[in-house]
């Protein structure tokens, strides 16, 4: 049997929301076959386990494994691929006109990119795709997780409505040139797949990876929107998921436009109108969540829903900052995720983990802010938790599965730390994914100093700028000039809400 030792300097047993958390020093942790065992001083467990493998060399960072709870699997960036940044109603489309690379590949680097940052589970999201190519690309997908080592909450997201804008689809279109409109019509169609296929696909992909049998696999239903999914939809889907033990994640209110979309509609928020339809529960992950009121928090603490925070996306996208502090005062569930969107398009979990401790920081001289313990706890256990691996991950406690990662600590604290620094601050402020040594999942070390073993990501580098040389193909530029054609028509569609908008900003500004 593989039983191993892993040593650290310090070793977080488990991140704490009020700042309790466990945190050793000269400690270690003992796994067999993938399961920890024991976790203590380490010259006891040295004694108890003389033949455990050594794995650390004592000066290092030994914490849980990082879970990435809201990714849509793009390892080549967005913009590497021809996407550049906007606003998300007018990005989202201009993302039609990307290169295409090929899924396994592109999974397959993406994983690899993700045990570099010391990330271990993935929420994958796999975005909206042509109805015949849903179902290949979730097994190329999911192959790519299984091979490399990764554990993965996959969720293939489903639309059904406002394709093109926040509104009836044929209206928008009937509004368009009919050249245009023609051709984004045939774009619609490709992608309009029937209610009853997309929980068809999700009921396969469950029993072909059940959890009993799949450790490594939770399969999620993913409606991508409420402004892109028709109520009665949301329900089916929410009955299936329940039905079947499944979770359900999918975005909300990204952005104030998709606030405004069901006010307008309803007199209510999209968090009010998934609470009145029986949508919110806590099997239920919410990305984003950038629009919520007050009021809405409420609703999502009472049910138990969680919130996955992407403060790169948020910002690269136009998109604002996510109320994350209220959130935490009202015990709402909080994760966090990069989106496929790191602020540097490196999907560096450490980072972005910086990143969101350093832009919840109000003005004024109460200085309440989300703390270091905070952020490690929503990208450890409040990962566990949107990704439905519940109390399997997150910690590194007897019976939970040996996820883990070694930093080093020499570097991150280079070249001084004041010992009254606590070290779990330290680490959320200065480590990179250039201070990721080691990277454990399931007890066997798939990622040690800039190498994985047994593959070659070198190669697939290669294979991926083989792809990607030559011209821009003509399919792609075509796409490219519909969607530039497109846009402003986009802008004319919102420029009647930019008053709203504007008040609803200055509104939450303040909350």
């Amino acid at each position: 049997m593989a039983l191993s030792l892993i040593r650290g300097k310090y070793v977080l047993v488990r991140a704490e929301l009020d700042g309790q958390s466990r945190l050793l020093s000269d400690a270690a942790v003992a796994q067999r076959d993938g399961v920890i065992l024991e976790v203590g001083p380490y010259g006891t467990l040295r004694d108890r386990y003389p033949e455990a493998t050594a794995i650390g060399n004592g000066r290092q960072f030994l914490l849980p494994g990082l879970v990435n709870a809201h990714h849509h699997g793009r390892g080549v960036s967005t913009l590497q691929t021809g996407q550049p940044d906007g606003p998300l109603e007018t990005w989202i489309h201009r993302g039609m006109g990307r290169r295409p690379i090929d899924t396994y590949l592109m999974a397959t680097y993406t994983v690899m990119n993700h045990l570099r940052s010391g990330t271990t589970t993935v929420m994958f999201n796999q975005s909206a795709v042509s109805a015949d190519r849903v179902s290949d690309d979730a097994q190329a997908n999911l192959k790519a997780f299984q091979e490399v080592g990764v554990r993965v909450a996959f969720s293939p997201a489903y639309r059904n409505q406002c394709f093109l804008v926040y509104g009836d689809d044929d209206a928008f279109l009937a509004s368009l040139p009919a050249e245009l409109a023609t051709q984004l019509r045939a774009g619609i169609d490709r992608q309009a797949m029937p209610a009853d296929d997309y929980i068809a696909l999700c009921g396969d992909l469950s029993r072909r990876y059940p959890a009993s049998d799949s450790p490594g696999v939770r399969v999620l239903l993913s409606p991508q929107n409420y402004q892109w999914c028709d109520e009665q939809t949301l329900q089916r889907i929410a009955e299936f998921a329940r039905g079947h033990g499944l979770g359900v994640h999918t975005h909300l209110v990204e952005t104030m436009y998709q606030r405004l979309y069901a006010e307008k509609l309803h007199g209510r928020t999209p968090a009010q109108r998934l609470h009145q339809i029986g949508f919110l529960g806590p099997d239920l992950s919410l990305a984003h969540g950038v629009w919520l009121t007050r009021d809405d928090i409420e609703l999502l603490a009472e049910a138990g829903t969680s919130v996955c925070h992407n403060p790169s996306s948020n910002l690269r996208l136009h998109s604002g900052i996510a109320p994350v502090l209220a959130m935490l005062d009202q015990g709402v569930p909080v994760a966090l995720g990069t989106d496929s969107t790191g602020i540097n398009d490196d999907d560096d979990m450490f980072q972005e983990m910086g990143l969101a401790m350093g832009l919840h920081r109000p003005p004024g001289l109460e200085e309440r802010t989300i703390s270091a313990h905070q952020v490690l706890h929503m990208a450890t256990l409040g990962g566990a938790r949107v990704t439905t691996f519940g109390d399997t991950i997150g910690a590194l406690e007897p019976g939970r599965r040996a996820d883990m990662v070694l930093v080093d600590w020499d570097r991150v604290s280079s070249p001084y730390m004041d010992p009254d620094i606590d070290p779990i601050y330290a680490l959320v402020s200065r480590a990179r994914v250039g201070d990721v040594e080691t990277v454990i999942a399931d007890g066997a070390v798939v990622y040690e100093d800039g190498l994985f073993p047994g593959r070659d990501h070198d190669a697939v580098v290669r294979e991926i700028q083989e792809q990607l040389s030559g011209p821009v193909p003509e399919a792609v530029q075509r796409l490219r000039q519909v969607y530039r054609e497109l846009e402003p028509h986009i802008r004319r569609f919102y420029a009647d809400w930019d008053l709203e908008a504007t008040a609803l900003y200055r509104y939450h500004s303040f909350l």
